[in-house]
């Protein structure tokens, strides 16, 4: 669940996206069980360090070096796997070295192809994705535009940008899905005005 109201969002950006991520997939209950080889697309060299490495822990267990020393972790991950640790990776975007941006950001585009095979009770709910728009844009890009024209998945491919944020995150959802979380991201952009409107 994302706090809209009583936050001030330009003071309080990161905080208040950290806090949302951690309400949005509790860590105790998130594909908690989910663990071992499940954590893996198949097995191999990389593969092993990862279920080594990410076996036994919940997503808030994974720290800053760990994440930097398994940047490329997310696109070996397995849809679960990943999915598990995604919060950690979009905790891991507030630091100013880190090194995940591409692997996640294309790795969230491959979910698009693969929850069509998966049972929909594994995608990402609304809350969720508004978590990973809000991850990847920063106080100085709002007010978000929610409203640019969406494009292919390819050729959202190795670009992470806020303006796009918003299109990759919703593609291929229905469109009353589309609106509702179009609707929180709007809420957002309000709160962003008026902060800036009361300070002059």
């Amino acid at each position: 669940m994302i706090i809209v109201k009583n936050r001030d969002w330009n003071r309080d950006y990161r905080e208040i996206v950290i806090d949302s991520i951690y309400d949005s997939f509790p860590p105790a209950t998130h594909f908690s069980d989910c663990d071992g080889g499940q954590l893996v697309q198949s097995r191999g060299d990389d593969y092993d360090e990862i279920i080594r490495d990410f076996s036994g822990k919940r997503w808030d267990q994974l720290d800053h070096s760990l994440i930097s020393s398994h940047h490329e972790a997310p696109v070996f991950m397995s849809y679960w796997g990943f999915l598990k640790f995604l919060p950690a990776f979009l905790v891991d975007l507030f630091d100013s070295d880190t090194q995940v941006v591409h692997s996640v950001w294309n790795r969230l585009l491959d979910l698009e192809y693969e929850s069509t095979s998966t049972p929909q009770n594994n995608e990402l709910n609304d809350a969720q994705r508004v978590c990973c728009i809000l991850a990847f844009v920063r106080v100085t890009d709002f007010p978000l535009d929610t409203t640019m024209p969406a494009r292919t998945p390819d050729e959202y491919y190795h670009n992470p940008t806020p303006e796009a944020a918003f299109n990759v995150l919703t593609l291929g959802l229905h469109h009353e899905r589309i609106t509702a979380i179009r609707e929180q991201i709007e809420m957002i952009n309000d709160s962003f005005v008026g902060e800036r409107w009361d300070s002059g």
